[in-house]
């Protein structure tokens, strides 16, 4: 191979390991931002919890959907595009924990990033998805949650403070011992 392109493809690795599951961002949760409990999931004390900012969007379907609706809610918002191999992976896992939590009051949000709107609406269909998701092509949203990476997850306590942020796949077993542990508090 030619240098340069032995350069891009480092660069390209050393970039996305963190949401591939290396440690990446993770070494650095012991700095007021939250403990790291795995690879890919920090855990953000009480204290250290933040609200996002608030925001406006229209979602898949064209009608307005505003961040306020999800307060006094545990609230799961995944971060996805759909041109995202793990968000794909993942998706089948979330429709069915969405559907298992609605009872329990848990909401969920998609939002879609860098993403065009009939992709995301493409996708939605594929795997059924029942919740609402927003479109997000400049990742403004995803920004005021302080995302910058495709699939992450965040759980958001009743206050709408960022309780859990799982930074790759989300897997069911994880994401349910997380909501119990949020819904029992």
């Amino acid at each position: 191979m030619k240098p340069r392109i032995l350069l891009y493809l480092s660069l390209g690795i050393a970039l996305l390991a963190p949401a591939c599951g290396g440690k990446g961002g993770a070494e650095t949760a012991g700095k007021n931002i939250g403990t790291a409990t795995t690879y890919n999931l920090v855990t953000y004390k009480d204290g250290e919890r933040r609200v996002p900012k608030a925001w406006v969007a229209s979602d898949l379907k064209g009608a307005t959907l505003r961040s306020s609706v999800f307060d006094g809610s545990v609230t799961v918002v995944n971060i996805w595009a759909s041109w995202c191999a793990p968000c794909r992976v993942e998706q089948p896992e979330l429709q069915k924990v969405s559907a298992d939590y609605a009872s329990k009051g848990v909401r969920f949000l998609g939002v879609d990033i860098r993403d065009t709107l009939a992709a995301a609406r493409a996708h939605v269909e594929e795997f059924g998805v029942t919740y609402p998701s927003v479109s997000d092509p400049y990742s403004v949203i995803a920004s005021k949650y302080r995302v910058r990476l495709v699939p992450t997850t965040l759980v958001l306590d009743r206050r709408g403070r960022v309780a859990y942020q799982i930074t790759s796949v989300t897997h069911e077993a994880d994401l349910v011992r997380i909501l119990d542990k949020e819904l029992a508090t």
